[in-house]
């Protein structure tokens, strides 16, 4: 067997610990990115839906309320748009999916008169919310440990 030995010592800065799990934070942290990214890529086309095919097979924009309309708009929008930018792992992209989260978020609890009671929905949200912050953290500690 061939060994290339480096030039200069050994570093032995951090002793290895067999039994300590090796956590890539930062990769954690893209593959909930990218499972947000298709969970919103779906909202959006569930809402582009109920815009264009309405509830019961009839456009929705013809048998609407205009607060419905208006929120399926922005939702319709939003969430595409924060899917794109989540997959690419982007600032603008986490900033998007969060205000889009904060406003479901604000529509279940304030206005259900519009789209009806979903505190499911917001809790949901509320738990992504804190799970993107769990892991940035992490992200960050993990990043400042081993910088």
């Amino acid at each position: 067997m061939i060994q290339i030995k480096a030039l200069g010592k050994r570093r032995d800065d951090a002793p290895q610990d067999r039994n300590r799990l090796n956590v890539r934070w930062d990769g954690i942290l893209v593959a909930f990115f990218r499972a947000l990214a298709i969970a919103q890529l779906l909202k959006g086309l569930i809402h582009w839906g109920l815009i264009l095919f309405g509830a019961n097979n009839e456009p929705g924009f013809l048998n609407s309320d205009p607060e419905w309309f208006a929120a399926n708009i922005y939702f319709a929008v939003i969430d595409p748009v924060a899917a794109v930018g989540l997959w690419l792992t982007s600032s603008w992209g986490a900033v998007l999916w969060m205000l889009a989260a904060g406003s479901q978020i604000a529509m279940s609890v304030f206005f259900p008169e519009v789209f009806g009671p979903l505190l499911a929905l917001a809790l949901w949200n509320m738990l992504l919310i804190g799970l993107y912050g769990w892991l940035s953290w992490q992200t960050a500690a993990a990043g400042h440990k081993n910088g």
